[in-house]
């Protein structure tokens, strides 16, 4: 209520962000000019999401990862004054994310995951393990990062994750038929770091909050088989149990930072 009386403020706000402007008279904006009908709920969320198009606050784009809102990036207090918008949330900070910057953080995602894979092959060079890192060659490994022994070739999927997306994984249909065929040669490595990290555009050692894996036997307990009525094609969300997390004992090397910035 404060602020609807606060007129002046109100008034440069809709200046500043281009939804109004003075000539001789007082124009308003088309975008806005349609919600001028009726003053309900639904009207003043679809006025909320059409400012933060407008006025981005700084934790929007690292806000959503991978089409999911990641609250950690939102400060406490953005969360309380934006808390009137109720399960409207969630859908209007993805849409306007979307609207905002389309498929353009794709780019981020790619260098969040090349980091977490670099700081996969750092470790296992201490361990003098001579790890390949094939995904830079090609993506028909069905794996990230290669390692030869006695026992054969085995296979590393490396996902890097933040706290918001560390309870799922997401898998190709190629990488899924890959570990069924290479069995317990294949495995997936999760690698999580640190929200600040992905806000501050730089990826060091400190901000690596676990390593863990996940055999590939574990996803095939998950998946259900294909039949004549059901088959997935290009890709899947699992959603393992902690249990069938496994620790890793790779460290990444103290000295290792990763920008990402383009």
């Amino acid at each position: 209520m404060a602020a609807s009386l606060d007129l002046n403020g109100t008034a440069q706000l809709l200046l500043d962000v281009g939804l109004a402007k003075v000539d001789d008279v007082v124009q308003i904006a088309r975008e806005l000019a349609r919600l001028d009908q009726v003053a309900d709920l639904s009207t003043l969320k679809r006025i909320a999401r059409l400012l933060i198009v407008r006025r981005p606050p700084d934790w929007l784009r690292n806000s959503v990862v991978e089409g999911r809102v990641a609250a950690e990036f939102i400060p406490a207090a953005d969360l309380d004054a934006l808390s009137w918008l109720g399960s409207d949330l969630d859908p209007i900070i993805v849409a306007a994310h979307r609207q905002l910057y389309g498929y353009k953080d794709e780019d981020l995602l790619k260098r969040i995951g090349d980091a977490g894979e670099l700081m996969i092959m750092g470790a296992l060079h201490a361990l003098k393990r001579q790890p390949r890192h094939v995904s830079l060659v090609s993506d028909r490994f069905g794996y990230d990062i290669e390692l030869n022994s006695q026992q054969g070739r085995y296979g590393l999927e490396i996902k890097t994750v933040v706290p918001t997306t560390a309870d799922r994984v997401l898998l190709s249909r190629h990488e899924f038929d890959v570990a069924a065929r290479m069995e317990d040669r294949w495995k997936i490595v999760q690698i999580a770091i640190s929200s600040i990290a992905v806000v501050r555009g730089l990826i060091c050692a400190a901000d690596v909050t676990g390593i863990r894996e996940l055999s590939s036997s574990a996803l095939m307990q998950m998946a259900p088989p294909d039949t004549s009525a059901f088959r997935w094609s290009e890709s899947a969300e699992f959603l393992p149990m902690d249990d069938m997390w496994v620790a890793s004992d790779l460290e990444v090397p103290s000295g290792f930072s990763f920008s990402l910035q383009a």
